[in-house]
């Protein structure tokens, strides 16, 4: 097959933006190659090719760029771009290159073709009523998107779910009282077996899960079912495998090229998924921001969620928040950071100096896990109840049984820490494992902090997570299970999740910035605490993280010197969650006693939700 020359078109113009960009009548191409000698676009028309040749700018020779009349969306196309090299280390030649900011892609392979996108397309009308979520009212489910269909359910999807088989998911969720889903990455990658942290095209979605419009149809039926979505993106580094961004221009001598270099470096940096990109360059600063903004706009997106935002350099954080809060239609964006737990002294800057709304509360899990082993339980429980000077509570994402972090195991069922909540106390079988599994959603939802639940642990699901059948000799497969989502041990905790986020959603003060502890009992692992709303809406909390119980209302909680008669609203321990009956106090409104006391029914293992009686004209701070 040759090449056909073609006519020069339009050499002169200077494109706005990177990669293909349609037009009224055509597409502009444009690519950063500052080591090139010579630039192409290669077409692609069925079986024939064609090559347009790229000009350099002349505000800036290291940026290369062409209109072309007459192209349409659906067009495939990749860069050839020649270096004429310089010593034996760097000999030159013409590379073939897939666009670093394809919005599309064939897959993830070398050969693969871009294909141009009209992002403009196939949006409902809908969405426009969809408006993100207050901070403070945040409840979210975090998901990969390609393992939480198809495992025994109707689609009985032998291997990975896309776009659409998600979306077919959406009032699960919603039914469940979330109103926003984060998204594990969605961008290319090598293969499917994997969590989606290394990819080989950052600006496209896997091929696998479906198209760009694919994406935003299931963005668009998540607003209409009142979710927002946040996306989880990954600016760290690329893949180490099928990485597209490598020499991307064909120079050999720096380390990786111009996406990685690094004058600091003897090599590339690299942690456990990828290639670091260079993230000390101005066009490396503009790639990331580019496609944050792209997630933002082109997929509507309501937050971004920043894996291992300590792996880039500040500056480059700093940039790029910069550059997305500089646009006002985003000030509501949620944008947060996964910041190292070893650098807890610069949370409070990665907030106020970077401007993340919120950082994820890495050690919460872990302390919640001492906690319920009984190990300096209200020591643990107030290490994490609280948001730790920061100006609001949601400035901490809050996920007690476990992210995607926890529960996924990458070395097919080796790592054994590595487990949904339940299966670290016994399994889904074993009750007080069950029981201290609704104690940390109830907690978590009654905590300061934007509360977050991984799949599956709304159900008990069992073993551990993993996007795609392993090697575990006793069973490979460990996708969302829904035959166990509906079962006599899945519901009950399913009925728990869905009371619980009611409950936040029904009582302001559970969303406010005020926190009180007001009762500590270390001897048997009981702790109260107090939050309330200007509005008048005034809650009590009771953890108890022990074996013994108390049912003869005999149990006294230290008021703090709040006074009146109280209400219990919530349970863990009520009969619909897998608890027994009269295991609480419900009909039984107690009044605080004169020695300041309020007296109690206090199941084990358990987390009890009080609310004061509105009629009563006590104070509540």
């Amino acid at each position: 097959m040759t090449i056909s020359s073609v006519k020069e078109l339009n050499n002169t113009s200077v494109c706005a933006g990177m990669g293909a960009n349609l037009l009224g009548d055509g597409c502009s191409f444009r690519v950063w190659a500052p080591n090139a000698i010579a630039v192409g676009v290669v077409l692609w028309n069925n079986a024939e090719m064609t090559r347009i040749s790229l000009y350099p700018e002349p505000s800036n020779l290291h940026y290369w760029s062409v209109d072309v009349p007459g192209v349409k969306a659906g067009q495939q196309y990749r860069f050839e771009i020649e270096n004429k090299g310089g010593d034996a280390s760097n000999p030159g030649g013409t590379f073939s290159r897939i666009d670093a900011y394809a919005r599309q892609v064939e897959n993830a392979q070398d050969n693969a073709k871009g294909i141009v996108v009209d992002w403009q397309h196939d949006w409902e009308s809908e969405w426009s009523e969809f408006a993100t979520p207050k901070f403070d009212d945040l409840i979210i489910y975090q998901a990969h998107v390609g393992s939480f269909a198809g495992l025994n359910d109707h689609l009985k999807i032998p291997a990975y779910a896309t776009f659409a088989d998600f979306q077919t998911k959406l009032g699960y969720i919603r039914e469940l009282g979330f109103n926003a889903l984060q998204l594990l990455p969605i961008a290319q990658v090598d293969g499917v077996d994997n969590e989606g942290y290394g990819a080989t095209n950052l600006f496209a979605p896997h091929n696998g899960y479906g198209a760009p419009a694919d994406l935003r149809r299931l963005v668009d039926a998540a607003h209409r079912h009142g979710l927002a979505v946040i996306f989880d993106v990954v600016y760290h580094h690329a893949s180490i495998t099928q990485n597209h961004y490598w020499e991307y221009d064909g120079n050999t001598t720096d380390r990786g090229g111009i996406y990685f270099e690094d004058p600091f470096q003897f090599e590339p940096l690299r942690d456990e998924d990828g290639r670091s990109f260079a993230h000390w360059k101005r066009e490396v600063q503009n790639l990331l921001l580019d496609n944050a903004r792209m997630m933002l706009n082109e997929y509507r997106g309501d937050g971004l969620r920043f894996d291992m935002a300590h792996s880039m350099t500040w500056d480059c954080a700093q940039f790029i928040i910069a550059g997305l809060r500089s646009n006002p239609y985003w000030q509501d964006k949620y944008l947060i950071a996964e910041w190292s737990g070893d650098q807890r002294d610069l949370w409070g800057q990665v907030i106020r100096e970077l401007g993340f709304d919120a950082i994820w509360g890495m050690a919460d899990p872990f302390a919640y896990r001492r906690a319920a082993n009984g190990q300096n339980a209200i020591a643990e429980l107030k290490s994490f109840i609280g948001w730790w000077g920061f100006d609001a509570p949601w400035n901490i994402v809050r996920y007690l049984l476990g992210s995607h972090d926890q529960i996924a195991d990458a070395d097919n069922g080796n790592q054994s820490e590595h487990r949904y909540f339940v299966e670290l106390y016994g399994g889904r079988n074993n009750w007080y494992a069950r029981a201290k599994s609704r104690l940390g959603w109830a907690l978590n939802v009654a905590i300061p902090g934007a509360p977050m639940m991984f799949i599956g642990s709304e159900c008990h699901h069992w073993g551990y997570w993993w996007p795609n059948p392993d090697r575990n000799a006793s069973t490979p497969e460990h996708r969302f299970d829904w035959s166990i989502a509906g079962d006599e041990i899945g519901i009950p905790m399913r009925n728990l999740v869905r009371d619980a986020n009611w409950v936040r959603w029904h009582n302001p003060a559970l969303r406010s910035h005020t926190l009180q502890f007001i009762h500590e009992d270390p001897s048997n692992h009981v702790l109260a605490f107090k939050r309330w709303h200007e509005g008048g809406n005034i809650m009590m909390v009771v953890i108890n993280l022990g074996d013994r119980q108390w049912q003869h209302h005999d149990y006294g909680i230290s008021m703090g010197g709040e006074i009146g008669q109280w209400e219990e609203i919530f349970n863990s321990q009520a009969p619909q969650y897998d608890g027994w009956n009269d295991s609480g106090n419900y009909g039984y409104y107690p009044k605080v006693q004169p020695d300041g006391k309020l007296y109690l029914n206090l199941p084990q293992w358990s987390v009890l939700m009080f609310r004061k009686k509105e009629n009563d004209e006590s104070s509540g701070s």
